[in-house]
């Protein structure tokens, strides 16, 4: 008897060269959006390791990590903490993490002074699968090789 034929040929954009899955951790002040990033990122096979509500908690989660994400998708505008602050904080940790944001549209100034930290790309909301997905597929083509072995 035939095996039957696999519709969707395509391997999973969540799955590194190794086998095992990229882990992400979502920062993102909204419920709703942290879950709908989470179920976007879960459905190409992304291990979403933490979430968090803003840049403090998420701190003190990739510390307890002891920093083993390879991607932190983030947004600007937070309380307690902002991205901007979370940024900079991770960088003071020496972070190996790509970062990417989410975020709302901001100023020019702002823009280059987050490329200048070290974000390897910013992807304007509304959340749109399409795009988060092929975004975050192009930064980690082009940055594992050297951030994530």
């Amino acid at each position: 008897m035939k095996e039957f034929p696999k519709l969707n040929t395509k391997e999973p954009d969540g799955i590194a060269p190794n086998g095992k899955p990229y882990t992400v951790m979502i920062v993102e002040s909204k419920e709703f959006q942290r879950k709908l990033l989470a179920q976007i990122f879960e459905s190409e096979q992304y291990k979403v390791v933490e979430t968090a509500a803003n840049g403090k908690e998420a701190l003190e989660k990739y510390d307890k990590l002891k920093g083993k994400i390879d991607l932190i998708t983030t947004e600007l505008d937070m309380p307690v903490l902002d991205g901007y602050a979370m940024l900079y904080e991770l960088n003071q940790r020496k972070s190996n993490s790509l970062v990417v944001f989410i975020s709302e549209e901001t100023t020019k100034g702002v823009m280059q002074d987050l490329i200048q930290m070290g974000i390897k790309d910013y992807i304007l909301k509304p959340i749109n699968r399409k795009v988060v997905l092929e975004r975050v597929k192009r930064v980690i083509a082009k940055y594992k090789k050297t951030a994530l072995e």
